[in-house]
């Protein structure tokens, strides 16, 4: 396969990135100018895919598609085999279903989050069946729910590289577009530059014959740029008197085209080819964006069409395409067309595809661009087609629907309905993500504001939009003071103002802000808001050790008890979040809310609960389970939500799993930007994970400089406890470790204040600590009495740190000269890092262990290993041993293997050292 082959000339590197793209999978994003050949690639690449066994589906959409929700979807659909769907969790395929029409909503609300599923679980089914190759041309023109939904499918489609190519072509404009930016890796990137004058003259000789000597074929090549499209636009404008232009051509001259120099125009001239009624139809194909052809007969009569197309396709404009429907020969021709009509000839059509459309979104996508002025009747119909399109699950052009309302009701209506409906309009985007959209439509929304409580609802959309801390904090401050009391407003935003002060560390008035939202809510009998204002004062009271959190658990235990319609997965997470490590009613009941939230559709609820589910298996040691938990969030798309909860999640599994340098990535970014918003609570999460990576790695510097900062918050707010976080473990060990007891001693006493707030694993971590310090003092007789009682606990630390206690205890010894109980003790500590899955601390402990010259001889070994480990360690060789003791030299390898772990040693000297001979 050559690019010559296909009809590319000029393109040879690209069609070898594609093919293999096609070939082996992969991503790759083609982007050029209008009309360089971007398309003409992609077409080729679906061929090649095909001749390569893959299913390829392909969308190319014109800019009249971005209207029309889920279009590229349908399309997409269209080409898998006819029961894809079947296999999708019930919501999904509801979902799915509603929003390609194929059944009407119910009155059930769409979680956003339903359909990207669906497509990303569509995809993946797909890809384990067959390879699949994905086309999408022209992305800038996809409609936005099929384009979000696209980027996060693909982000997260667990499938084999080589399984799945995503071939994308997109205007240069289009590349930070979220589809485009949101590839996964492997990726490539190809910017199609103008071709050269050979190319130009064998793409005019392939289209046009042998007629175009190279000199007329350079001079198109000069005067299109290097563009293909416009070359042959111009070339057939030419076709009428080729000589003509040859002459100018040789007299070294170029010529003076019979069509000006510039896409746009040339592609005004070539629909200007056609017959005045030939444009009439085609119109209506334009600003519909897809029609088939019995459509069009329906609009304006089959002679009509007929006709028309027959003129279509003699000037290589359109023609009828699969599925009957008529399609442009290039996109940007639709576009010539539409720009090319009249105002008054594009609202006619318009009017035309209102009154005759089936579906209430595209006739009210239409009637939208045909009034003039202000019509409450039109904004009226625009305002329930927005409603539908939110039910398909269509948030964007939802919002946009909302907006063509709102800006259709007639300004002598009341002030409240027209507030009310800007409201929407802000409410939509910020749901759909666009966070600009929502902002231009609240600058329109505060001037309209009827009265106080009206001026305060604006004022708390603003929040959602506000970025920093501070900034948000005063704009609270701000509708409080507007806000009357009883209404749901006021309560919910003292409820936000206190979570706000809450994560700049201002716990004192957080406390009295929520105990006041409390107040407020329970005497207006507002119970989701009672709920909120409990949890919020919850956290506070966790946070600061200050208030009653059991009694505030109690109170919410009692509304969950009398109230039937408060969501379940509030209470299961909140409880997850805040359980002790040991609790053994804390993990089932959020495990039974994920199933809940998925089975109903309820996506917007997993964040939450995954994220409290992952603290809970990662603070009872059980790393596994979590990491298990975070490939499940990952694959179901939790983290929508909070790329915050995502990064605290992540970053913790990795570090506890040993994969620092993925750690250090997860959260080196968030804490950036919580720097950037300032907030006190994500900023000392994340520089809390961080100093354990460093402790972790024996980067003890590093650990310092993330947790020195952590202590200066805590010093400076007061905080006591940190989602039970025990960073300050850490900061001991790593003030110890560089010879700095007047921090550790620093340390100690925030886990002090952590333990008397409830913590009791805290409390025995304090005692840990300041027994290494006064170890490190000298003291060395007092701290291994100390370090003794705290490994002889039972059941207070979680697994992980009863290991630390034993690594503690070990280390002393060794100090001490009491190598055999320092050999026992480490041991003991690296086979629970290693069973646990801690691999940096079991290095950890075999390294202090080698330090120690003593093996653990208790029964570390079994008696067929404690005879090799001796014969190896007497020199003898393993075919000897196996010859001596009657096994294969297989079986001894094998035990040797086992031997160097058990005892940290690495060779046979360190073993005969290990073993005293």
């Amino acid at each position: 396969m050559t690019a010559e082959g296909f009809g590319l000339f000029g393109r040879e590197t690209a069609f070898r990135v594609v093919a293999d793209a096609c070939a082996a999978g992969g991503q790759v994003v083609v982007s050029g100018a209008p009309g360089v050949g971007k398309s003409s690639l992609l077409k080729a690449a679906g061929q090649i895919a095909q001749r390569a066994g893959r299913r390829v589906l392909a969308v190319s959409p014109t800019r009249f598609d971005q209207g029309l929700p889920f279009a590229g979807l349908a399309d997409l659909l269209a080409q898998c085999p006819p029961d894809a769907a079947d296999g999708l969790p019930a919501p999904q395929r509801w979902a799915l279903s509603v929003a390609l029409q194929q059944v009407e909503p119910d009155g059930r609300v769409v979680d956003p989050l339903a359909m990207p599923l669906a497509i990303r679980s569509l995809l993946t089914d797909l890809c384990r069946t067959e390879p699949v190759t994905v086309i999408l041309d022209d992305v800038q023109w996809l409609d936005a729910a099929t384009a979000g939904g696209l980027a996060f499918a693909l982000r997260r489609l667990a499938v084999a590289s080589q399984r799945l190519s995503v071939l994308v072509g997109v205007r240069p404009e289009g590349l930070r577009s979220d589809l485009v930016r949101t590839l996964p890796e492997p990726r490539r990137d190809l910017d199609l530059p103008p071709l050269d004058e050979p190319a130009i003259a064998q793409l005019l000789r392939r289209h046009f014959g042998s007629t175009w000597t190279q000199a007329v074929s350079a001079a198109i090549a000069r005067t299109s740029g290097g563009n293909p499209f416009l070359a042959l636009m111009i070339a057939q404008a030419m076709q009428s008197d080729v000589s003509r232009w040859r002459w100018s051509a040789r007299d070294g001259h170029d010529p003076v085209f019979p069509v000006p120099p510039s896409l746009s125009d040339v592609l005004g001239e070539k629909v200007a080819l056609l017959p005045a009624a030939a444009r009439e139809v085609l119109l209506i194909v334009s600003a519909a964006g897809r029609l088939s052809v019995g459509q069009l007969d329906k609009f304006v009569g089959p002679d009509r069409v007929g006709a028309a197309l027959e003129a279509a396709a003699d000037t290589d404009v359109a023609k009828v395409g699969p599925l009957q429907r008529v399609v442009f020969t290039h996109p940007l021709l639709a576009s010539a067309l539409y720009e090319a009509a009249t105002p008054a000839e594009r609202r006619r059509v318009h009017r035309l595809l209102a009154d005759s459309l089936d579906d209430p979104v595209e006739r009210a996508l239409h009637r939208a661009r045909t009034i003039t002025t202000p019509d409450r009747a039109v904004a009226d119909e625009i305002e329930r087609a927005a409603t539908t399109s939110a039910g398909r699950g269509a948030l964007q052009l939802a919002g946009e629907l909302l907006e063509a309302a709102a800006r259709a009701t007639p300004a002598a209506g009341t002030r409240t309905d027209r507030f009310a409906r800007w409201l929407r309009v802000v409410d939509t985007y910020t749901l759909a993500g666009d966070t600009e959209a929502a902002r231009a439509a609240l600058d329109v929304l505060e001037p309209l504001a009827p009265d106080p409580t009206a001026r305060a609802e604006a004022i708390r959309r603003r929040i959602d939009l506000t970025r920093r801390m501070p900034g948000a904090r005063a704009l609270a401050e701000q509708g409080l003071a507007l806000a009357p009391p009883g209404t749901e407003v006021r309560n919910e935003l003292t409820t936000l103002l206190g979570a706000l002060h809450r994560l700049e560390g201002n716990g004192a008035e957080a406390l009295r802000l929520t105990g006041v939202a409390v107040a407020e809510a329970r005497a207006g009998k507002q119970d989701a808001a009672l709920l909120r204002a409990l949890y919020g004062r919850l956290t506070v009271e966790r946070h600061w050790a200050s208030g009653d959190a059991a009694r505030t658990l109690g109170e919410i235990d009692e509304l969950v008890a009398s109230t039937h319609d408060l969501p379940g997965s509030i209470v299961a997470w909140t409880r997850a979040f805040f359980a002790p490590w040991d609790d053994p009613a804390a993990e089932a009941p959020v495990r039974r809310e994920i199933r809940s939230a998925l089975e109903a559709g309820r996506y917007g609820d997993l964040t939450q609960l995954y994220i409290a589910l992952i603290l809970h298996l990662t603070r009872s040691s059980r790393l596994p389970e979590a990491r298990a938990a975070l490939e499940d969030a990952d694959r179901i798309g939790a983290w929508s939500l909070s790329a915050f909860q995502e990064q605290i999640a992540r970053g913790l599994v990795a570090a506890y799993a040993g994969d620092l340098d993925l750690a250090r990535t997860a959260v080196e970014a968030a804490t950036e930007e919580s720097r950037a918003i300032e907030s006190t609570y994500w900023l000392c999460a994340f520089l809390a994970i961080r100093g354990f990576i460093e402790t972790s790695a024996g980067e003890w510097q590093a650990a310092l400089y993330a947790l020195r900062e952590v202590a200066a918050v805590f010093d400076r707010t007061h905080m006591v406890d940190l989602e039970q976080s025990l960073w300050a473990v850490d900061y001991a060990d790593a003030a110890l470790q560089v010879g700095a007891p007047d921090e550790a001693a620093r340390a100690v006493e925030f886990l002090r204040r952590q333990g008397g707030s409830g913590r009791p694993e805290a409390a025995v971590a304090a005692d840990r600590c300041e027994a290494l310090r006064r170890a490190a003092a000298g003291d060395v007789d007092a701290a291994l009495r100390e370090l003794q009682r705290v490994v002889d606990l039972d059941g207070i630390e979680c697994p992980f740190e009863a290991a630390r206690s034993r690594l503690a205890l070990g280390q002393v010894c060794r100090r001490a000269g009491h190598k055999r109980k320092s050999a026992e003790t480490l041991t003991a500590a690296a086979e629970v890092f290693a069973r646990l899955g801690y691999p940096c601390w079991a290095e950890r402990a075999r390294a202090e262990l080698a330090r120690s010259g003593l093996h653990h001889s208790g029964t570390d070994l079994t008696g067929n290993e404690r005879r090799v480990a001796e014969l190896v360690a007497a020199g003898r060789s393993n075919q000897e041993v196996a010859a001596a003791l009657f096994m294969s030299v297989k079986t001894v390898e094998a035990h040797l293997t086992r031997i160097y772990r058990k005892l940290a040693v690495r060779s046979r000297t360190e073993l005969a050292r290990r073993l005293g001979l």
